[in-house]
């Protein structure tokens, strides 16, 4: 019996064919909810619902003619209205707007119902916002980029909008690296209780900022996709006010000016803005010694004193921000001391807490960076063990420690004693970095169970750059075996009796890169988010051109493994390309990087997933020209020693003014132009081949492995097994 005849009153519902205009850009179902409907609900997006006015025309002719302008844009046209020689496009732009003669290019007439003149107009796109050509010619829908205007705009959003913001830059820039410093209920609760007058808060100006970069990023992976160059500059006008805020007021030095600082310089590295990175780098350094934030506030480590004018939460800010501007100076001065401007010795506090004690503000006691605890500290609350307390950012701060004792030791290789002695420098850092990673706790080694207990917790990217950190300070290390890769100064002499202590080292260096690209892959895979710290991309290109060297320059061509070797490694070149290409959306070095990845693949004729038509293009590497060190020069700079991707290299590049390097002798280098001539003849002369084996012919004959200069590949400056989900590691030896 049908609900009909059961029901003489009942009537089949009419379910409307209208949608909020969201879900039908998406062109998914809209359930009509009002005012919200569930999927803009759940996607914190703009829900509005066509008007009456709109239904009605929305039936009418759409007239398809478009200003000259816009077509050569590829841009949609809102067409000229009557009182309004121009279109919106071209008005907002300021260009001129013509039209082709013909039938339907008059001015259209503005609805009557329109408030402001300028409403719905018969069958017209949506109006286009304020944003580069380049934009334009992207095929992301327009609509897409539209509802994301006020990503563009110079002033703050609604309340509604900062939160969303306030939620992304927590959710994906708290985490990462040591940029938790900002306790997160306070900060909301505080934001909750401000008023509408957000214009002078220079904090929340670049947390938003950054927010807004993954917030577009998000919304491109899961609701449709927008350009690169669009993501990357989503809350720029919000950076650029935060910057005038902070560096307009350098004579107010606070807490909360040393943050937005911090932050700016990580937004300057995004951007590729290196110079301005380096200079905020140094204005960190000195806004710590003006703050004192390297030493403890007082005595009182658990606010019991009545005295007491700061709280425990407060204490724990001060010591991450510290730790914070530790780790920047770390990595920004590179072991280069003549760089440094924060000193381990100064610091006088203990290291962070975990995660867990800082939300739920409970007072900690760890341990210093020296291993003890604070002399002041009660002897009755020291635990037995001082690193119970730490989570993955006290651990962090200890590898950079020890990353950075390595870089000096890297570029002080004349002073040191022989690496294969026992009692060498080399022998002691080794040890201390084995211990490091085989002391992590469970809840911070890289297994199954972490990655996605870290993942519900929005920690998978601090994982992940964790990890890579370590593994990239191994490869920094072993590369000592290496010295016509990565130019050393005095790099040492191995002898003949040697030759497998330099194996072992060359290999080593090989499966960090490895399991660098291992690492990067698996968290591209979950997300583009997980990867978008700036120091991802040079890990990634780093990864391929130490595998391409060890591929091309060390292993025997005719080895029996070799071919596996190198099929193996294939997925990890090409996955470091599609996350280098990934990145470009939040990371503006990313693109050249990327560019110079692929060139090496192509050049050695490896098939990088089709990315370019054309084999035979010989793409120059955009960092490959960089100027080389005499080490006998009368007098050294201080980024003679550096890598060329390092931020004061990079800033340098920048600087027309400055010191003259002394040029290398011209004999004993090839050209650069001969080493590309050589090679695009060979990849020219195979474009015809087919198969992957032909494709791969350079790795395994002798003479064109051989051809495959050096220098094509220098820039000038593990663990046993290789992560999860990556097999083949083990399986070959040391070739």
């Amino acid at each position: 019996m049908s609900l009909a005849q059961q029901n003489p009153d009942w009537q089949p519902k009419k379910r409307s064919r209208l949608g909020c205009n969201t879900c039908k850009v998406r062109k998914v179902k809209c359930d009509e909810g009002q005012p919200v409907c569930d999927n803009c609900e759940g996607l914190h997006l703009e829900c509005a619902y066509p008007s009456a006015g709109q239904r009605r025309v929305a039936v009418g002719r759409r007239n398809p003619k478009s200003c000259s302008g816009c077509r050569i844009a590829r841009c949609k046209c809102s067409r000229r209205v009557v009182g309004q020689p121009s279109c919106d496009r071209c008005r907002e732009k300021s260009l001129p707007c013509s039209y082709q003669d013909g039938p339907g290019n008059s001015p259209r007439q503005l609805l009557p119902s329109d408030p402001r003149g300028q409403g719905v107009v018969a069958a017209a796109p949506m109006q286009t916002t304020n944003i580069d050509e380049e934009a334009c010619l992207t095929p992301a829908p327009e609509p897409a980029i539209t509802q994301l205007h006020w990503l563009s705009s110079p002033d703050l959003p609604d309340g509604k909008h900062t939160r969303l913001l306030v939620d992304s830059y927590f959710q994906n820039i708290h985490p990462l690296r040591c940029f938790s410093f900002i306790h997160k209920p306070s900060f909301l609760q505080k934001l909750a209780e401000v008023g509408s007058d957000v214009r002078s808060d220079a904090l929340l100006h670049i947390m938003c900022a950054l927010g807004a970069q993954f917030f577009a990023l998000e919304y491109s992976d899961t609701v449709q996709q927008l350009p690169a160059s669009f993501i990357l500059k989503a809350g720029s006008q919000w950076a650029a006010t935060a910057e005038r805020l902070i560096l307009g007021n350098t004579n107010q030095i606070s807490i909360d000016g040393l943050m937005t600082t911090q932050l700016l310089h990580d937004y300057a590295l995004r951007m590729g803005n290196f110079t301005q990175a380096f200079v905020l780098s140094a204005l960190m350094a000195r806004m710590t010694q003006a703050l004192q934030i390297n030493l403890e506030y007082s005595s009182d480590l658990f606010d019991e004193s009545a005295t007491a004018s700061l709280s425990v939460t407060a204490r724990e800010c001060r010591r991450r921000l510290m730790w914070s501007c530790y780790v920047t100076d770390v990595l920004c001065s590179n072991g280069v001391e003549q760089l440094t401007l924060i000193f381990e010795k100064d610091i006088k506090i203990q290291l962070p807490c975990n995660n867990r004690n800082f939300l739920h503000r409970q007072p900690s006691i760890t341990r210093t960076l020296t291993g003890l605890p604070l002399d002041f500290a009660p002897p009755d609350r020291i635990p037995a063990d001082l690193n119970s307390n730490m989570g993955m950012l006290g651990y962090l701060i200890q590898l950079l420690e020890i990353r950075r004792r390595v870089l000096w030791y890297i570029k002080h290789l004349d002073q040191a004693k022989l690496p294969w002695l026992l009692d060498s420098e080399f022998a002691q850092l080794d040890r201390e970095l084995q211990a490091w990673y085989a002391t992590l706790p469970a809840n911070l080694q890289y297994t199954a169970s972490t990655i996605y207990l870290r993942k519900e917790s929005s920690q998978l990217g601090a994982l992940c750059l964790f990890h890579c950190t370590y593994h990239q300070t191994m490869l920094d290390f072993y590369r000592i075996g290496t010295p016509e890769l990565f130019k050393l100064r005095s790099a040492f002499h191995f002898p003949p009796e040697m030759s497998d202590f330099q194996r072992h080292l060359q290999y080593a260096l090989f499966k960090e890169a490895r399991t660098l690209g291992a690492i990067i892959a698996e968290a591209e895979q979950h997300s583009p988010r997980m990867i978008g710290d700036p120091w991802f991309p040079t890990m990634a290109y780093e990864s391929n051109r130490v595998m391409l060297f060890y591929l091309t320059q060390v292993t025997d061509p005719v080895a029996v493994n070799k071919r596996d070797l190198v099929l193996s490694s294939i997925a990890y070149l090409q996955s470091n390309l599609k996350a280098l290409k990934t990145m470009r959306a939040t990371n503006a070095m990313a693109e050249g990087l990327s560019r110079g990845a692929e060139s090496m693949l192509q050049k050695l004729g490896v098939d990088s997933n089709h990315i370019l038509p054309l084999p035979n293009v010989i793409l120059d590497d955009p960092y490959l020209a960089f100027p080389n060190r005499d080490a006998e020069a009368p007098q050294r700079a201080a980024d003679s020693d550096l890598h060329p991707l390092s931020i004061f290299r990079m800033a340098r590049k920048e600087i027309p003014e400055g010191h003259v390097p002394v040029e290398p002798s011209k004999a004993n280098s090839s050209s650069t132009s001969d080493v590309l001539q050589v090679i695009e003849d060979l990849i020219v002369g195979a474009a015809g081949m087919e198969g992957l084996s032909q494709k791969l012919d350079m790795f395994f004959t002798p003479d064109l492995a051989r051809d495959w200069d050096v220098t094509e590949m220098i820039l000038g400056s593990g663990t046993d097994d290789g992560p999860i989900s990556w097999n083949g590691m083990t399986q070959t030896g040391p070739l």
